[in-house]
């Protein structure tokens, strides 16, 4: 009996041991959009199926995205997720890009409360064109480094923005493929299932990249 267990545990290691490793892996959807850096994957051992992973993106983020339901292919070099990722991925982004975009809104705000104070302090006489030099060279310090966190954080918004534009000319291809074979009465089931994701997947694209426009029109304006 104590052999018999001891052999159960060994057959359940190795086969654990056999899971693919997708830490330090780059993450992918459907090949062209860079998504992170993965950081740790739980599997379903049974299955040998990812259902979730956490990625770190550009920004130094991290975030964990649902894959239970996706198709996943891991590779010795990157990880790259099906396209129906994509609305997940859409949730995720919104949350982060609004969540970066309050606090730069904040750190702005509070520079030009900072910048109001000295002006009346100074206007009031409470402090001396010395101290106000002194204090508004700090200021700008702290200007300079929210604009140089605007700048990177757009960089980053419109690197995603090319990669979508990439993906979306693949998927607009497939798209009118299956949709003349549609009109010609020649689409089987599976075909008409991959025309849904692919138009479902296609208004996901057109919804982020609405939002990188609007984040970036945002930045511009915080900096």
């Amino acid at each position: 009996m104590i052999w018999r267990f001891f052999s159960a545990v060994a057959r359940q290691e190795k086969k654990e041991a056999k899971l693919p490793t997708v830490r330090g892996k780059p993450v992918y959807i459907g090949g062209v959009l860079l998504i992170g850096v993965a950081e740790k994957g739980e599997f379903d051992v049974k299955r040998k199926k990812l259902v979730s992973i956490e990625i770190k993106d550009a920004n130094g983020q991290s975030y964990y995205l649902d894959t239970s339901s996706i198709k996943v292919r891991i590779t010795r070099e990157y990880v790259d997720l099906d396209v129906a990722a994509l609305p997940k991925f859409f949730e995720v982004k919104v949350r982060e890009v609004g969540k970066m975009i309050e606090e730069l809104k904040k750190s702005r705000n509070e520079l030009d409360k900072s910048y109001h104070k000295l002006e009346e302090a100074l206007l009031k006489g409470v402090i001396g064109m010395d101290v106000y030099n002194e204090q508004v060279k700090r200021l700008q310090e702290r200007e300079k480094r929210l604009r140089a966190a605007c700048i990177d954080m757009e960089k980053s918004i419109a690197s995603v923005g090319q990669a979508l534009a990439q993906l979306k000319a693949e998927l607009e291809k497939k798209r009118e493929r299956l949709e003349a074979k549609r009109l010609l009465d020649k689409l089987e089931e599976s075909e008409a299932e991959e025309l849904s994701k692919v138009l479902n997947t296609l208004g996901s694209i057109n919804a982020l990249s609405h939002l990188i426009t609007s984040s970036i029109i945002q930045l511009r304006l915080i900096c």
